[in-house]
């Protein structure tokens, strides 16, 4: 029997960084055949994911003339309860001595994972350091290890590699405007071939004609910066939702005419109008009937006392998105990956503090006076 390294996920898509380190990982350990594993979850449950045989064929092609590698279907076959304390051992029955090879974010909430101690019991866990999150790397990730051998015992190793900042999801909003850098060839052919995440498609091109080159790469960043900011925070918020909100934040911000549309009357001519615009015409021109997506356009720059959880972050996104690079945002930003809410309010102060407070929208007032004042009583 060989041994064999396993590597599990959705693969929604697989992508470049995927091969990457699976490939190291295999050489780096001296195993003779990677197991990839992608996650059977039929695409009915979960929007975001294509088919279980479009996300298998795909692997498939990013892994394709390395004959060391197979793509296990398992999970199909065993079709549900595909817990990895119940999939491992029939792997390791099946290809011998097997070591799970996982990142060091999976890593972060692993005593979470259903019965733990049964995958430590079953094969060594391979871990690699995730860039972008301190967290996820260096004397952070030895002392969750530490912390897990004593509770589960179990070994570990932390692999010399560090695992780019690049997820599958950020990937799936890079084909959305048509950017297919971060995939094999192979795998970009089939997605471009069958119209593979093209739902968004039409609906990027209409925003592009409604905005400027400079607006129209602010709104990519604030997409890219509120879907990892969903995902580090585990929010739970459907990618269609992130990033459908995203996307038209700001898609009145060049076309502030009224037509006719209701909008609050002290709005007209300040700087909050198109947020107010934007919930209407994302209604009227693109047909976005889901309300809270509505209403997080309509407080993305003024903030509002008393918010969901999915205002904040359409709020906080736009503010600390990637492109703004002038202080003291980057430090703003800093702060709202390490703790969401407290990071919201931070934004919230600096906007608060900047804007001439005889020019001050209401309902930013009021929102101060919500999170930040009333906090300190």
């Amino acid at each position: 029997m060989e041994k064999v390294l396993v590597f599990g996920g959705t693969f929604d898509p697989p992508h470049n960084e995927h091969v990457r380190i699976a490939l190291f990982a295999l050489n780096y350990l001296g195993l003779s055949k990677l197991v990839v594993v992608p996650t059977y979850l039929p695409a009915y449950k979960r929007n975001s994911l294509l088919s279980f045989e479009d996300r298998v064929e795909l692997t498939k092609l990013a892994f394709a003339g390395d004959d060391r590698v197979v793509v296990d279907e398992i999970e199909k076959r065993r079709e549900k309860d595909n817990y990895a304390a119940l999939v491992l051992p029939e792997l390791k029955k099946k290809y011998g001595e097997i070591t799970y090879m996982i990142g060091g974010d999976s890593l972060d909430y692993f005593d979470e994972w259903y019965m733990p101690k049964k995958i430590l019991d079953t094969c060594e866990i391979a871990v690699v350091p995730r860039a972008g999150r301190e967290e996820f790397c260096g004397e952070r990730l030895e002392k969750k290890i530490e912390e897990l051998k004593k509770k589960f015992g179990g070994k570990f190793s932390i692999l010399p590699i560090l695992g780019g900042d690049v997820s599958s999801t950020r990937v799936r909003a890079q084909m959305a405007f048509s950017c297919f850098d971060d995939v094999p060839e192979g795998v970009a052919e089939y997605i471009e071939k069958n119209k593979l995440y093209a739902d968004f498609h039409e609906m990027v091109k209409k925003v592009r004609r409604f905005e400027d080159d400079a607006l129209f790469e602010h709104t990519k960043a604030v997409v890219m910066t509120a879907l990892d900011l969903n995902s580090d925070f585990r929010m739970g918020f459907a990618f269609d939702k992130v990033f459908t909100a995203a996307l038209l934040h700001d898609n009145a911000k060049q076309r502030k005419s009224l037509d006719g549309l209701s909008v609050p009357f002290d709005a007209i001519g300040s700087p909050v109008l198109h947020q107010f615009l934007g919930a209407q015409k994302a209604k009227r021109d693109f047909g976005v009937e889901d309300e809270e997506v509505l209403s997080a356009i309509s407080c993305h720059t003024s903030a509002k006392k008393n918010m969901s959880e999915f205002e904040k972050l359409i709020y906080t996104a736009d503010s600390v998105s990637y492109d703004r690079t002038y202080e003291p945002i980057p430090k703003l930003r800093e702060k709202v990956f390490e703790n969401f809410e407290e990071g919201f309010k931070s934004v919230l102060e600096y906007t608060y503090q900047k804007v001439d407070k005889s020019k001050m929208y209401p309902l930013t007032e009021q929102a101060y006076e919500y999170y930040i004042k009333n906090d300190r009583k």
